[in-house]
């Protein structure tokens, strides 16, 4: 009798399966519950990453530690798979091996209380979610139930019926006194809002006031760093002697022309490059938001690829958590090199604290991998048509985009009005708006 593992998505988190087979009498499979890479898999094994030639010391700590994980995980299946084989070997002679015996084998049927108390629902909530949300989004709401766990040591347990008001003043004061960011704080309650309604949904008796919890709390405008079009043309003619910094480079180069996540543009290859009525495009689907993007390439980006003999650079390893922090710090370097050192606001963690503050630092300190989108949006704003960008950028509204950017409505009604009094001027006619003199101003 065969017990192999296999997947069946090419995700970047795969679920791993377990597959019984036995001539043709038995064919049995079913989910272990435990997530991989494809490309840390092959042949029902756990493939280790390899090491990155010339890696600094930084990079191969990040690649030992996430080849520390993966061992563990080969561990974790060749445990399971000894259980299953140990239950073959002893099982009675009526025992039918098919997959709801399998999958019993491997998440035995337990009855399920639903939590009454904040953080044990923060676990029965990730876990139902589990199928619909990101992982990335999965370790975000995992930071938060952590913040609450804190909380309620010097605080005694919260439970879901108590989440109103009066426990919304308490935590915001608790977070303030540790010196948490108020637009960390905002988020907490908005998480915990989300959390608590789904309890709700589930039958868990909830707070009146629960709904008003985040009422009040608005988050604050941050500084939207982005290159603008002359730091970007900085940053292309800058001398970069190190291979692995010059790759870093044309990456950045890309996200900025392209607008998309650093999860999609890394993903970017050859076969991904339409041509249509004599441009070149690139035809990719979201992996956040799953919307199909059909996105025109720029001279920068086909000089780039053109550099490289129409592929597009490579990736700095092949596990993707590994692959982003990578390459945020080698954008750093970029812009550094680029002397991209304009003075900004942007966010550092405080060693002894542990939180993000508030500091002025040189642009280049605060580059990071989201960089490239919000520099498209910004950069495009008002020269091309808003729902253009949209269509690049694929956010779900004009609102959500023009949060995005920084702008607010009346910032997009004064670009029409401009539009207009331009057409105006074009087709020889008196522009109908003029500007007038506020009387508080005379």
């Amino acid at each position: 009798m065969a017990v192999t593992f296999f997947l069946q998505s090419k995700n970047d988190l795969a679920p791993i399966y377990l597959r019984i087979r036995e001539g043709v009498e038995i064919d049995a499979k079913a989910k272990t519950g435990f997530l991989v890479n494809p490309d840390n898999f092959k042949k029902g094994r756990v493939k280790l990453n390899r090491m990155v030639p010339g890696a600094s010391d930084n990079v191969k700590k990040e690649i030992e530690a996430l080849n520390n994980d993966l061992i563990s995980l080969q561990e974790d299946l060749d445990s399971l798979k000894n259980k299953v084989v140990g239950l073959l070997n002893s099982r009675k002679e009526y025992e039918t091996i098919n997959t709801n015996w399998l999958k019993n084998i491997i998440n035995p049927k337990k009855e399920k209380l639903i939590p009454e108390d904040l953080v044990s629902y923060f676990d029965y909530y990730l876990q139902a979610k589990k199928g619909s949300l990101r992982h990335s989004t999965i370790k975000k709401n995992k930071v938060f139930k952590h913040r609450v766990e804190k909380y309620e040591k010097e605080n005694g347990t919260v439970y879901i019926s108590e989440v109103n008001k009066k426990f919304a003043r308490s935590i915001q004061k608790w977070c303030v006194d540790q010196n948490y960011a108020h637009n960390t704080i905002v988020k907490t309650l908005k998480v915990i809002l989300t959390v608590c309604n789904h309890a709700k949904e589930n039958g868990i008796p909830t707070h009146p006031e629960l709904p008003l919890i985040t009422k009040g709390n608005r988050y604050k405008n941050v500084e939207h760093i982005h290159l603008n079009f002359a730091e970007l043309e900085k940053i292309r003619n800058a001398k970069i002697k190190n291979e692995t910094v010059d790759i870093a480079r044309d990456w950045l180069i890309i996200s900025c022309y392209t607008a998309q996540r650093v999860s999609d543009f890394l993903r970017f290859s050859k076969e991904n490059v339409k041509s249509m009525e004599g441009m070149k495009f690139l035809d990719i689907s979201q992996e956040k938001t799953g919307k199909p993007i059909y996105i025109p390439l720029t001279k920068e980006v086909l000089e780039i690829l053109e550099k490289r003999n129409g592929e597009f650079p490579p990736i700095f390893s092949n596990n993707a958590e590994s692959n982003k922090a990578i390459y945020n710090r080698l954008i750093k370097e970029v812009c550094e090199i680029a002397k991209i050192d304009t003075p900004v606001i942007g966010y550092k963690k405080n060693k002894k604290t542990n939180r993000y503050e508030e500091k002025e630092m040189p642009k280049y300190k605060a580059v990071s991998t989201h960089i490239g989108r919000r520099s498209f949006a910004t950069n495009y704003y008002g020269k091309i048509n808003t729902v253009l960008l949209i269509s690049a950028t694929g956010h779900s509204s004009e609102r959500q985009f023009l949060a995005y950017v920084g702008k607010t409505g009346n910032e997009n009604a004064l670009s029409l009005a401009k539009a207009m009094r331009e057409l105006a001027h074009q087709e020889g006619r008196e522009p109908e708006m003029k500007v007038i003199k506020n009387a508080s101003n005379q």
